[in-house]
């Protein structure tokens, strides 16, 4: 203690927690900066991906399949999403070819069946597609937590 009743603190102890706390709190792997990185990465491509209007899906949804995935828990984001935006991509196709069946004029009786059997095909892709979706955010989210915790 100091002549005016402080601690006096040596420059080796100050250096020391100094140390410590960069140790504790700024110092993280390359492992670890790596796949926030990378999940930063599918992140964005995903937001991307989910936030577009259905005609501009089909490109995003192939820059999503050519992000790349090194490590395990960012390539399994990766899969989920793109099996799920696959399948609304599924149903949005299918709903193109009954709405031109349904434009065909001389295609008769046949073409309202083939129409019909189109939309119940889009009704349950992308039924489907709404739950793999949001399977997919709730995955990205709880990834990017995790990433960020560390």
């Amino acid at each position: 203690m100091s002549e005016h009743g402080h601690f006096r603190v040596s420059s080796g102890f100050a250096s020391l927690c100094a140390l410590v706390c960069l140790a504790s709190f700024g110092c993280r792997s390359s492992e670890a900066r790596g796949l926030e990185a990378e999940v930063a990465g599918l992140a964005h491509a995903i937001d991307s991906l989910r936030n577009a209007p259905n005609a501009g899906k089909a490109a995003l949804l192939e820059a999503l399949e050519k992000t790349a995935c090194e490590r395990p828990e960012a390539c399994r984001l990766k899969e989920s999403c793109v099996a799920a935006y696959q399948r609304h991509r599924a149903g949005l196709e299918a709903s193109e070819r009954a709405r031109a069946l349904l434009a065909d004029k001389d295609g008769g009786t046949g073409a309202v069946i083939s129409a019909a059997g189109e939309l119940n095909r889009a009704e349950m892709e992308l039924e489907n597609a709404r739950t793999m979706t949001d399977r997919c955010s709730a995955d990205e989210g709880a990834l990017l937590r995790k990433v960020r915790a560390h």
